[in-house]
């Protein structure tokens, strides 16, 4: 075999390419110019370090020792070679690192600054104030830009309020809050973020008395604290018409939903219909009504707000000598879908990470304007039906559609090649939550583990509850883009960096209010609500019944829902008021949380507004709603992979 010689920090069969600064004593390969990273360490410049004893691409695998990785060589791609693993060194990889050195074979010095200290297997640990791999660069202490000086809302109505804060790094979604004094803590239902500054939107769904007080917000980063100085929030009590003289006018207050428009107002005098024109087809309103009588103080209080929809006309009377015609205005066609374009030659295609009857998912590296990054790639089949294709395209109109959120699985781009499409999604390390949950069944996969720590999984009762709030946020913010899943589940959750949840598989969502779905297909029978079952009925509230089966499955660690039980039983016995048994190992108030998410009418079913907020207030109360303790007799909820494609 001939091997090229390289230039130093240059790849390609040219040697013509830059190379990226690996980090950690990480290898610039000499073909694909990734960097080959040391056991101990991963990321696309191996600047993330593993826990003491992990080591692999994602840092999932483990050595298994009680002595960690000790007494164990490394060999990986060329030019790395082999090494000991991160923090040891000598002949037979047995020796720790001296005072000063980490990393693999301890060939590198931490010359840790600003009072960092030296780990041996991870290298500088960064004070408060500190980061960068020697602790060099200086964190900006966050900083609450703005907060609305009034804050008022109605009894019973639902509330937003916003906070932008700025900061290095930026702060991140769960890192500002809204918290009212020595009271009530509100997470962010979604955050926005550009180059200067972070928004963080909040919702209190119902207002009530308890909500009149004072309110803050907080931010916290690596970089320090910061809070505003607080707000008033006034809730006024709507009462109704109570005056003893007869209404003289009524005023309707209007403005398009998601603007920053001010009211737009129409008074009537003598009458009790209000005929608004000029407004925007095929949009959503907030409106509010006051009335007034004769008098001082004839005014009363403005009413709650409420949200209408305008439709879109399409009839049209045409009058022609003698005759009366009915015509039908074509609807307009639908503008052409755009989405960022992936240049075929950007892609560079990996291993196959996902595959199904229809298509499959690899991993790759793309170029997205002039950056590399992870993707993964979707696409078809060659023999896949003409609904697949159709369901393929709606998942891309969803993704632009849907834009950016931390708990969605966001659109990089899209390419056509050949005829067949391929769509760029973030890549989710962690692969989906269903196996992720069921890799975590310690007792199963390393049992002497799991009787030492007295534990059933390597996943804590926080970090369960936190996939679910990661799962409702999105939900919360899909539900607000008018956009129902239809098939929420487990499988269809991709676990990201920092192991955040993100829902992903689009190819079933549709923008509507509700949906009625016309043709048979594949159904996710024990995932779907009873009206979806018995009429083929899809709206938000039954995406909410899909979410409480999704909480039973990561309280049972992946099981799967209804097992033993046939799609024809669930048929049967659901309309009859079953229900999944409440696990052993749930607390009463998520097992409540599921029930409620499983009510027969689907208006008695709690948003997903609501959803997250009970979950964000489970993860303040710091206890154990999960318990992964082994107790006696403990059994793992039921697997039964042939059942889940039913």
């Amino acid at each position: 075999e001939v091997k090229l010689i390289m230039d130093v920090n240059k790849w390609g069969s040219d040697c013509d390419k830059d190379c990226p600064e690996c980090l950690n004593g990480g290898v610039c390969h000499d073909k694909d110019g990734d960097c080959v990273c040391p056991p101990g360490f991963m990321g696309m410049r191996c600047e993330t370090a593993c826990r003491e004893g992990m080591f692999g691409r994602n840092c999932q695998e483990s050595c298994k020792s009680e002595n960690g990785c000790q007494g164990l060589s490394f060999c990986l791609t060329d030019p790395y070679g082999c090494s000991c693993a991160s923090g040891w060194h000598g002949d037979r990889c047995r020796k720790p690192c001296l005072e000063g050195m980490y990393g693999a074979d301890c060939l590198l010095s931490c010359n840790c600054k600003n009072k960092g200290k030296c780990n041996r297997f991870s290298g500088c640990q960064c004070p408060t104030g500190w980061r960068g791999q020697y602790c060099e660069k200086s964190d900006r202490a966050p900083e609450i830009l703005d907060m609305a000086s009034n804050l008022e809302g109605n009894l019973n109505s639902s509330h937003k309020i916003t906070c932008s804060a700025t900061g290095l790094p930026l702060p991140s979604h769960m890192s500002i809050e809204l918290r009212k004094l020595e009271s009530t803590v509100l997470k962010a239902c979604h955050t926005t973020m550009d180059s200067k500054k972070s928004t963080a939107h909040f919702e209190i769904p119902r207002l009530s008395a308890e909500h009149n007080g004072l309110w803050e917000c907080r931010v916290s980063t690596n970089g320090g604290q910061d809070s505003f100085n607080s707000k008033q929030l006034v809730v006024k009590p709507v009462d109704t018409y109570a005056g003893d003289s007869p209404i003289i006018s009524t005023k309707l207050l209007y403005k398009p939903v998601d603007t920053e428009d001010s009211w737009s107002s129409i008074i009537v005098y003598g009458s009790d219909q209000i005929t608004l024109s000029n407004l925007k087809p095929s949009t959503r309103y907030h409106v509010r009504v006051q009335l007034t009588r004769p008098g001082d103080g004839g005014e009363g209080p403005l009413g709650p707000e409420a949200i209408m929809e305008t439709d879109c006309p399409e009839t049209i009377l045409q009058f022609n000598s003698g005759t009366l015609t009915l015509t039908r205005r074509p609807k307009p066609s639908p503008e052409p879908l755009t989405y960022p374009i992936l240049e075929w030659e950007d892609i560079r295609f990996e291993d196959v990470i996902g595959e199904g009857n229809f298509g499959q998912v690899i991993k790759a590296m793309v170029k997205k304007d002039g950056i590399k990054m992870s993707a993964a790639i979707k696409m078809l089949k060659e023999f896949a039906s003409e609904n697949d294709h159709r369901d393929f395209a709606g998942e891309l109109e969803v993704l632009c559609k849907l834009g950016q959120h931390p708990n969605i699985i966001n659109l990089i781009g899209a390419c056509e090649n050949r005829g067949y499409l391929y769509i760029a999604i973030e890549y989710a390390p962690y692969g989906n939550l269903l196996d992720f949950l069921r890799k975590s069944r310690v007792l199963e996969t390393d049992p002497a583990f799991a009787k030492e720590h007295g534990t059933a999984s390597t996943l804590t009762s926080q970090q369960l509850l936190q996939f679910a709030a990661d799962v409702a946020t999105g939900m919360h913010y899909l539900s607000d883009k008018q956009f129902i899943h239809r098939d929420l589940a487990a499988r269809n959750v991709l676990v990201g960096e920092s192991l955040v949840a993100k829902i992903a598989d689009f190819g079933l969502s549709r923008g509507e209010e509700v949906y009625v779905k016309k043709t048979m297909g594949r159904l996710p029978v024990r995932w779907m609500a009873m009206e979806s079952l018995n009429y083929s009925v899809y709206t938000t509230k039954s995406d909410v019944w899909s979410f409480g089966v999704l909480l039973w499955e990561i309280v049972s660690l992946g099981g799967t829902p209804y097992c033993g039980m046939t799609c024809a039983e669930l048929y049967e016995k659901l309309p009859q008021g079953y229900r999944m048994e409440q696990p052993r190992n749930c607390d009463d108030e998520v097992y409540e949380l599921m029930r409620q998410c499983w009510r027969d009418r689907p208006y008695e079913r709690p948003p997903f507004s609501q959803i997250s907020v009970q979950l964000n207030r489970m993860q303040e109360a710091r206890k154990a709603y999960v318990n992964m303790a082994l107790f006696e007799n403990f059994t793992y909820a039921g697997i039964d992979a042939t059942a889940e494609e039913a």
